[in-house]
């Protein structure tokens, strides 16, 4: 699109503003970075003074981006030992996938009672979202539009408890098998559109078909992660 301005032709705006990016933010995403490159491994212990003298920012700063850091899922802080990434074992897994099956199962079925036309278009655009990094490989995109895909579900069953709980234990799970990636195009693309069924399944299926789907969907890509992260470990 082109204006005539004064008798001149003014080409239309193409490019957008740069987002603003806070000192905290820029640590947060230096320290991401550290961990998805591999630099930092699962269960490396973080020291905050160090951090602070490699980035050239205070300690404060640091301890910020470690707090938002833990909220997504990439550190775990534990008492009295500072700050780690995050590190789990197949058992870890395990006990997490147990209560999550349980937990994301009742969600849906309620979600299912809630959901409105306008729950369903947000849904398939993040499936879309979660698509699109599929095809591009680009994880990120997909990891952010999976969780919030997830979250949504979570928010639609009208329960904060559950959200709460659900939030706590799955958020560490996406930042593991984020850093620890090793699935490849097409698994990505065909897990996308195993979402895709759950959206349109909503209105299909009754609560307790959805609550099988679920179960089963979740149980075999616990086995696939399992086997992909810890290959040689006997399957329980």
């Amino acid at each position: 699109m082109r204006a005539v301005l004064g008798g001149m032709v003014m080409k239309a705006k193409v490019l957008q503003h740069i987002k603003p990016i806070s000192k905290k933010d820029q640590v947060v995403e230096m320290i991401k970075s550290a961990i998805l490159s591999g630099k930092m491994e699962p269960g490396e212990p973080i020291v905050e003074n160090r951090v602070a003298q490699e980035l050239g920012v205070g300690t404060p700063l640091v301890r910020e981006a470690l707090i938002e850091l833990e909220h997504q899922g990439f550190v775990q802080k534990f008492p009295y030992k500072g700050t780690t990434v995050t590190r789990l074992s197949p058992a870890d897994i395990e006990r997490i996938f147990s209560l999550r099956v349980e937990l994301e199962s009742l969600a849906i079925e309620w979600a299912k009672k809630n959901a409105t036309p306008t729950d369903i278009i947000e849904l398939r655009n993040l499936v879309q979202g979660m698509m699109q990094g599929a095809q591009e490989m680009r994880l990120d995109v997909f990891y952010e539009n999976d969780m919030a895909f997830h979250r949504k579900f979570w928010q639609m069953s009208g329960n904060p408890y559950l959200l709460d709980a659900l939030e706590r234990i799955v958020v560490p799970l996406f930042a593991f098998f984020l850093m620890r990636n090793n699935r490849d195009r097409e698994n990505y693309i065909e897990s996308a559109a195993n979402h895709g069924q759950f959206v349109e399944s909503l209105a299909s299926l009754e609560a307790a078909e959805l609550r099988k789907m679920v179960k089963e969907s979740m149980t075999r890509w616990k086995d696939e992660m399992l086997a992909r992260l810890f290959p040689g470990v006997p399957k329980k």
